[in-house]
């Protein structure tokens, strides 16, 4: 599912109606702003830290009904969960899972049918954004917080682990030494048909254009006309997971935009996949975790919240994903010191449906990958 504009104009414009899809969480009354179940709920649990906090919260959690509803889009999200629960073995996740768009889809419907069902949301950065503007979030201001980068930390949301957009090779297709150092290699025509694009990779599409030319100093032409020349050596993917399995099996030699979690798990499970040396630049994005500002299990959802920003963010770096905590025990950035590394900037974000559509236009007619 991509982003046109008129979906995109209309979910940031309206509230849709419920489609008549299950939430996948037990049905209750609507919350109201100012209810026991609305924002203010936080409040009776604001000054609390230490040992003091975790019991009073796992105490309240339980009188909630013992369980606390997620929407995400990690795919990772049962490692968490499993983690989660090995602590509190009394709470129950409940936790549905979809591609980022769908998530923030769904969360809007519900709003705008007044019947929010989930307390947390876990997903990309342009759609806690979305969700922000919209006033669906609630600040997370627990303790855990003042362990986090200074760049995950955003207005009511947090990051909770960074997804890096690198080049991958397959080691077999590309030999050692040959590997591509920067992104704008990959317009030499020796990569022709050799090279993978993701088909929802807007941001990234977006975050790369943005750096070359105001980091690099190349001109706009010159950079659509590079892309051009990327995308007559590429094949179209739809999701990073394919991408991956794609890349692994040699179904191409390299992966333009693929997660360094997704390379480095399938090279863990030795497959013929790499993406050091590192190449010119690591597009570096947060997905986060926000409180929803009319949660149905207040306490539950700050019991999670505190978890996952504090020991699963252990459980996250296990995963081989990059955790949003500066200090992680037994953790080794992947990105090595030096690297260029760039973030979306807002210029970029306030812009997302150009970038959206021009980066469809960009991929249209080129061959999908097999």
């Amino acid at each position: 599912m991509r982003y046109p504009s008129p979906l995109l104009a209309l979910l940031l414009t309206v509230g849709l109606a419920v489609t008549g899809c299950s939430s996948g969480a037990a049905d209750g009354p609507p919350a109201t702003a100012g209810s026991t179940n609305g924002t203010n709920a936080y409040a009776t649990y604001a000054n609390l830290t230490g040992p003091d906090r975790t019991a009073k919260l796992l105490e309240a959690a339980k009188a909630e009904g013992g369980e606390v509803d997620v929407y995400t889009s990690n795919t990772d999200i049962q490692d968490l969960i499993d983690g989660f629960q090995r602590t509190y073995p009394d709470i129950k996740v409940n936790a549905f899972r979809a591609n980022s768009e769908t998530v923030l889809q769904r969360i809007l419907q519900e709003s705008g049918a007044r019947k929010v069902a989930n307390d947390v949301v876990d997903t990309n950065e342009f759609e806690l954004r979305v969700l922000s503007k919209e006033g669906a979030l609630a600040p997370y201001d627990g303790p855990a917080k003042q362990n986090l980068r200074p760049d995950a930390i955003f207005g009511d949301w947090q990051a909770e682990r960074f997804n890096g957009f690198v080049v991958g090779w397959n080691t077999s297709l590309v030999p050692e030494g040959q590997s591509p150092k920067s992104f704008t290699d990959l317009a030499d025509p020796k990569w022709r048909g050799k090279v993978a694009l993701e088909v929802g990779d807007w941001d990234w599409y977006a975050t790369m254009h943005t750096y070359l030319t105001d980091q690099k100093g190349m001109r706009p032409e010159a950079v659509d006309q590079l892309f051009r020349q990327v995308v007559a050596n590429s094949k179209v993917t739809k999701g990073h997971t394919v991408q991956g399995e794609l890349l692994s099996a040699g179904q191409f030699a390299v992966a333009a935009s693929i997660y360094t979690h997704t390379v480095d798990k399938a090279a863990a499970n030795g497959a013929p996949v790499a993406w050091h040396p590192v190449s010119d630049p690591v597009i570096l994005r947060p997905d986060g975790l926000a409180l929803m500002a009319q949660p149905r299990h207040p306490a539950a959802a700050l019991l999670w919240a505190d978890w996952v920003l504090s020991e699963g963010q252990k459980v996250i770096a296990e995963s081989h994903r990059i955790p949003a905590a500066e200090n992680v025990a037994g953790f080794d950035n992947p990105i090595p010191e030096g690297t260029p590394v760039y973030e979306m900037p807002d210029s970029a974000l306030q812009k997302a449906d150009m970038w959206n559509k021009a980066y469809d236009d960009l991929l249209r007619g080129a061959p999908q990958a097999r």
